[in-house]
């Protein structure tokens, strides 16, 4: 169902190629010039082909405890998904990274990426958890991913640490440091990448943790591909294509409006309207689109849709 809900005095501008530091529209809630600026990026072609390669741990590998950061690369076309075991993994670019739980012994991990349309590729992956008691793991980051810009808390707890250092950004500087041996420091991620966060802890050695922080461009415009997927597909009369970017629990009620609406519907959907605003979180969208009004230039009326990240990683619009 289409709710329409007031009636604006603006025209309907399609807005997913903003830049992000100068629009008002969509924003990541930062100001412009708090702080350092993201740049715009480009999505993959539609027609990109799907590939999927796993970069760490190696395959074969012992892991002393009962998860695990994996992490790889993969290209696809806009809105791919990838998943290890049907556990999604967060992304950026052509980045991944996931924390997978591992059963005791030999486990065998099926990495994927998949489409809007099915399509998938996969690989193998085998990592063996090894036995129990664990070496001491004493460092933890409170978020593996989020949108950027976001802080985290990390923290070291061993007791003998007589100075604890933390590499955030990977940059071989450390960005903070402390002598108590259980101390919290916090880090603003404020650039879109995957990064290796290097802890030292005097006397006992170095750990590592990865963090992920989504390009809010990226993000932006992956919902905005949804939307135009949705319409693009509607405009050229292809329903099965127009489904692929709603939810499976609304495909029934808008296969049936389609289908009915019979040789109208390239038309009606031309007069769907644009993206004028929203808001999202690496979870949840909700999309302003303005439609013109007929016979009243330089107004629209203006109604909402909502997309969700789904358990394949997918987006999709799951009200509208």
């Amino acid at each position: 169902m289409v709710s329409l809900l007031a009636t604006a005095s603006v025209g309907a501008v399609e807005v997913c190629g903003i830049n992000p530091n100068a629009a008002l529209l969509m924003k990541s809630g930062f100001e412009v010039g708090e702080l350092p600026l993201i740049a715009e990026v480009v999505l993959p072609s539609p027609n990109t082909a799907l590939a999927i390669a796993v970069g760490g741990p190696a395959s074969g590998s012992t892991i002393d405890a009962t998860t695990v950061q994996i992490y790889g690369t993969f290209t696809g076309p806009p809105n791919t998904g990838v998943l290890i075991n049907d556990v999604p993994a967060y992304k950026v670019g052509t980045l991944w990274l996931a924390k997978v739980e591992l059963a005791t012994g030999t486990n065998s991990l099926t990495v994927k990426a998949i489409n809007m349309a099915g399509s998938e590729i996969t690989v193998s992956h085998t990592l063996i958890r090894g036995p129990e008691p664990f070496p001491l793991d004493p460092v933890r980051i409170d978020a593996t991913s989020a949108v950027a810009p976001f802080a985290v808390n990390a923290r070291f707890d061993l007791a003998g640490t007589t100075l604890g250092s933390i590499d955030f950004n990977a940059d071989g500087v450390d960005d903070t440091s402390s002598p108590s041996a259980f101390a919290v420091l916090s880090y603003l991620y404020t650039q879109p990448g995957r990064y290796r966060a290097r802890f030292t802890l005097v006397p006992a050695g170095t750990y590592y943790r990865y963090v992920l922080a989504e390009h809010p461009a990226e993000l932006r415009q992956t919902l905005c591909f949804v939307f135009g997927h949705m319409r693009e597909r509607l405009i050229a009369n292809d329903i099965p294509g127009a489904l692929q970017a709603l939810v499976p629990e609304l495909r029934p009620a808008f296969q049936a409006m389609w289908t009915g609406m019979g040789t109208g519907l390239p038309t009606a959907a031309q007069s769907l309207g644009d993206i004028v605003d929203g808001r999202f979180s690496n979870e949840s969208a909700e999309l302003v689109i303005a439609r013109p009004n007929v016979g009243l230039p330089l107004t629209s009326r203006i109604y909402l849709i909502q997309l969700a990240r789904g358990v394949d990683g997918i987006w999709r619009i799951d009200a509208m």
